[in-house]
């Protein structure tokens, strides 16, 4: 299945953890000017995590969407990425009732407005407290 959306918000109301982190850029381009106006999930098996970790819970694509387009949410580079393309967004998916992480690649380089989902997971209480302004990454 693939899932796919375009963006209804403005990024302009957007969130980012560029005001949280500083200098936070992504090919010389502050991460708050990255378009992400569609998302697609190529292989919904990455979001299947209770197939790789016991007790964990699966998210289904449209939550991971849902969660890449809340008008709250927080954009940062992927400290994990291998390819240094992949960003993380922070968001709640209405869907779920939850907040999730959702890690997201490019569909090319550089990055136009389509982005596919890599994997996602549901964000643990420090991230959320961060989703929720009350601290910084930093702490």
């Amino acid at each position: 299945m693939r899932c796919r959306l375009n963006s209804g918000y403005d990024l302009r109301d957007t969130v980012y953890y560029d005001i949280l982190v500083e200098g936070d850029l992504y090919d010389g381009l502050p991460v708050d000017r990255l378009p992400i106006d569609a998302v697609d999930v190529p292989d919904e098996a990455h979001l299947r995590r209770s197939d790789r970790y016991s007790g964990a819970v699966d998210i289904e694509p449209e939550h991971a969407v849902e969660a890449v387009f809340d008008p709250r949410r927080l954009v940062a580079r992927d400290p994990k990425s291998r390819t240094g393309e992949a960003i993380r967004v922070v968001g709640y998916s209405p869907g779920m009732d939850r907040v999730l992480v959702v890690v997201l690649v490019p569909d090319g380089h550089s990055p136009g407005g389509l982005w596919h989902v890599a994997t996602a997971w549901p964000a643990d209480s420090r991230m959320r407290r961060v989703y929720g302004g009350k601290e910084s990454e930093d702490g």
